[in-house]
């Protein structure tokens, strides 16, 4: 016998097309939009997500396979439904979803290309922000979760998250005059604390949550790891999106120099002079 659970309830179509993995029930609540949008389409649907074939954000438009009795009684529906994203610069790009909807639970059981692909591209962008270590479980535990694994996807990110935020200890302790006893004995919430001035505001101000961090692995189920691992992923994209802003900032600034620098000023100057 299946053990089904009581799934949560899902706020919008971004989440359901975009978020959840594979054989995660998911709710539909009956007190918004989110089910008629779905199933009673009277207009187009626009989702916005990460396409990857134009490997960007872009809008997409909903194309749901109804079967006939498709728009009648959605809240008491059994069925196995299929639809499609097509990506509006290019109707060529489609994402393809199959799911099992029961009495306003959906469950994804298929889905193309992938979660862990659309994701993987998405961040593909911060690899070389990124050591060939924690690129390689980054996007494995980017894999996992969209396969519904909780623990080893959760293991992954936390050796990531952990590595990032020594590889920030490193980079400053020498001008900071720190030592290797005083961030050691921290634990996580504190050492984010301890870097306040080297991290990204989100992450020092919310340095609570990652308290999570410093409990063992073998005391987080497969659910409480599952439910914590968007938190981590993300703030692993905020550390690496203020990577990405600093390294833009610093080729903006070194092509101004080198523009500058290339300005021949006798040749302004003679030009004034000759009043040409």
């Amino acid at each position: 016998m299946v053990d089904e659970k009581t799934p949560e309830e899902v706020n919008s179509l971004e989440e359901i097309f975009f978020e959840r993995g594979l054989y995660s029930p998911m709710k539909l609540p009956s007190d918004k939009f989110l089910a008629s949008d779905l199933y009673c389409q009277t207009s187009p649907v626009r989702i916005d997500g990460h396409c990857p074939y134009c490997n960007k954000v872009s809008t997409f438009t909903l194309h749901q396979d109804l079967s006939s009795n498709g728009f009648e009684r959605i809240a008491t529906r059994f069925a196995y439904d299929e639809a499609y994203l097509e990506c509006i610069r290019n109707q060529d790009h489609r994402i393809w979803y199959y799911w099992r909807i029961k009495s306003m639970t959906i469950e994804k059981i298929g889905q193309y290309p992938s979660l862990a692909t659309i994701t993987n591209s998405e961040l593909s962008k911060y690899r070389k922000f990124m050591s060939k270590e924690d690129a390689n479980e980054f996007f494995k535990a980017t894999g996992l979760a969209a396969h519904g694994v909780g623990i080893g996807s959760f293991v992954y990110l936390r050796r990531v998250f952990e590595r990032l935020i020594y590889k920030r200890f490193a980079e400053f302790k020498e001008v900071e005059g720190w030592t290797d006893q005083q961030f050691s004995k921290l634990r996580m919430a504190e050492k984010i604390v301890f870097l306040k001035d080297h991290l990204p505001d989100f992450l020092v101000q919310n340095a609570k949550i990652y308290s999570i961090l410093s409990i063992g692995i073998h005391s987080l189920n497969e659910e409480k790891c599952a439910g914590f691992f968007e938190v981590i992923k993300d703030s692993i994209v905020v550390i690496l999106e203020d990577d990405l802003k600093k390294k833009e900032e610093l080729d903006r600034r070194s092509r101004l120099g080198k523009a500058i620098a290339g300005v021949d000023l006798d040749a302004i100057e003679a030009l004034v002079e000759t009043g040409d």
